[in-house]
């Protein structure tokens, strides 16, 4: 069985995520925007044992508390090689938003590069990486198909999508991204978004204004 905690983090609300196989405990931490104490104290509650951190992009309020957590656990970070900018400037960007200082750090550099395609192992499962770039240039999400999970990220919400006007979006490219890459996916299909509540493929593709 696969185990999901969400643990909302930062004055952003983000969702980020504690990703476990029952039977062998084995854990991914899957975007760390922040409070990394508060991830860590939910990962060990669980008894489960961190063997990765996973990235669907690199905003802000989706990898500031990537470093702490790698200082902790030694563990691989995965994620897209496009968005070294965003990575390298995390500290400054929070100072722009005002935000206080140290919440948010810089992001190291990925010891496991993906683009897409791939197939991460976890436990007695697999996780299929989802090129769908717009959000950011480098996007992607995380489907398990045999439990029909998505980690879909930033890319698309409850009733809505991803915001295009940051540096590197594209609102063309994530419409497109969207329809060729998630809404492909099974109407059943659980999405579990980086803000806000979950909701399913088949949902979004009849009631999403942005894409109906």
């Amino acid at each position: 069985m696969l185990d999901i905690i969400t643990i909302p983090v930062t004055l952003f609300e983000q969702n980020a995520r504690v990703v476990a196989c029952s039977v062998t405990k084995q854990a991914v931490i899957v975007d760390p925007g922040g409070e990394p104490d508060a991830i860590r104290t939910a990962l060990t509650k669980a008894g489960y044992s961190c063997v990765g951190i996973w990235l669907t992009h690199s905003h802000l309020d989706h990898c500031g508390a990537v470093k702490p957590l790698l200082d902790h656990y030694k563990v691989p970070l995965v994620a897209h090689p496009v968005e070294e900018v965003m990575r390298s400037r995390v500290d400054q960007i929070a100072q722009m938003y005002g935000l206080p200082p140290g919440e948010f750090l810089n992001c190291p550099e990925p010891s496991q590069a993906i683009r897409g395609g791939e197939s991460l192992p976890l436990g007695q499962h697999v996780a299929e990486v989802l090129f769908v770039p717009g959000h950011s240039p480098g996007h992607v999400a995380f489907y398990f198909r045999a439990e029909g999970t998505l980690l879909s990220g930033d890319c698309l919400f409850q009733g809505s999508i991803g915001r295009t006007d940051l540096p590197g979006g594209s609102h063309a490219q994530l419409i497109t991204s969207i329809k060729e890459s998630i809404l492909s996916l099974p109407d059943e299909t659980r999405v579990l978004s980086g803000h806000g509540p979950e909701t399913s493929v088949g949902v979004e593709r009849r009631t999403n204004p942005f894409l109906v």
